[in-house]
């Protein structure tokens, strides 16, 4: 892994724990319930949501994988109720994770510096680099959002619960 790639990797790893920490405790009921009087989006919809884009960063990277709940999330936040079970969804979460850390391993910074061909970026990035970068801020800003759904549902705070998390794991 080229160091780049390796930088992008110390943030999607940070991800990949606050993500556990920051669903471990959600009830169901509360996992689907959305946000702005019921048209924003859910826990379990961000969870979903950011999963897919996982695959697409294995696919800009060379390595298109199965998504297992693929169709599932859809482009909007629906009511939730043909959605799987957070746990469902967190168990692909780290699934993806685990086949996306096989995938990263071998990237080096050629590859993370090709320009992207075709029409494939989301919002005319140039580079692969430049696509990952919006990827990584994508999942920052759901992350984001669910910090403020735990806090809106009256669970504790992701900064709170994720300094008590990394201190059990240190």
């Amino acid at each position: 892994m080229g160091p780049m790639m390796q930088a992008m990797a110390e943030h999607l790893r940070l991800t990949n724990f606050i993500m556990n920490v920051v669903t471990s405790d959600v009830k169901e009921e509360d996992a689907k319930q959305r946000a702005r009087d019921s048209e924003g989006p859910s826990i379990s919809w961000i969870v979903g949501h950011l999963l897919g884009y996982r695959y697409d960063m294995m696919k800009l990277l060379g390595q298109e994988k199965a998504n297992p709940l693929a169709g599932t999330f859809g482009s909007s936040a629906t009511d939730g109720s043909d959605y799987p079970s957070l746990k469902v969804i967190v168990a692909a979460w780290n699934g993806a994770v685990q086949e996306f850390d096989k995938v990263i391993a071998s990237v080096g910074d050629e590859q993370i510096l090709a320009k992207m061909g075709g029409d494939g970026s989301p919002h005319g990035e140039k580079t692969v680099l430049q696509t990952l970068s919006f990827f990584l801020w994508h999942e920052s800003y759901h992350m984001g959002q669910l910090g403020t759904l735990r806090t809106q549902w009256g669970y504790r705070q992701t900064s709170d619960i994720a300094q008590e998390a990394a201190k059990t794991t240190a």
